[in-house]
């Protein structure tokens, strides 16, 4: 599995001339680097006295954080997986029935696992707006690299959404037009507020 894999092991992967882990999985990681740094400016805020009477929704931002990584460290060899699965059929001359249908199911999680990745990093990033005001100030830059991450994971997601809907016909690009641009709408608005907050806590 990719996921347990060293850094450097990892990055070797990523770099070689192979058709996958690419930009998907290479998203995964990112939005589990994110989720790293918001777990990190938690536990920096978790036990200090000064921020005492934010403890109990600072856990909370731990516990989702935790949750999210996992998800983001699953999204790395799913995307891998989903990716290689459909690169079998691009080697088919001919197809079965069975086979066109085996296709179509995979060109339909190779949509799928980037759309999960996307909602993880709302969801992550949603947090990251959240602890933000009341973390720890003196790693509130490191919430900010937080988002950044976070964003690469969305915009990374968002990417391979877009490039396997290439093929599909208006009707379903149209259908996953409206949610991508639902999306997208609520992305921007958590993340200029993670932001804002994060500037903030550091003028």
């Amino acid at each position: 599995m990719l996921r347990n894999l060293g850094f450097i092991e990892l990055l070797d992967e990523i770099s070689s001339k192979k058709p996958a882990p690419g930009g998907g999985s290479a998203a995964g990681v990112a939005g589990a680097t994110g989720c790293s740094l918001v777990m990190m400016v938690c536990n920096l805020t978790i036990g200090k006295k000064r921020y005492a009477d934010v403890r109990e929704e600072v856990e909370g931002i731990l516990k989702q954080a935790d949750e999210l990584r996992g998800q983001f460290l699953s999204l790395i060899d799913e995307d891998t997986d989903a990716f290689m699965r459909l690169f079998e059929f691009f080697k088919l001359k001919e197809m079965t029935p069975e086979q066109e249908a085996g296709m179509k199911e995979a060109e339909a999680e190779a949509i799928a696992v980037p759309q999960r990745t996307m909602v993880a990093a709302l969801a992550a990033l949603k947090a990251a707006a959240r602890l933000a005001p009341i973390g720890n100030k003196n790693a509130i830059s490191d919430v900010g690299v937080a988002v950044h991450f976070l964003q690469t994971a969305f915009r990374g997601g968002e990417l391979n959404v877009l490039i396997n809907l290439a093929g599909k016909d208006e009707l379903e690009r149209s259908k996953y037009g409206e949610w991508l641009k639902e999306m997208n709408t609520e992305f921007d608005g958590a993340y200029k507020s993670a932001l804002d907050a994060v500037q903030k806590g550091m003028d």
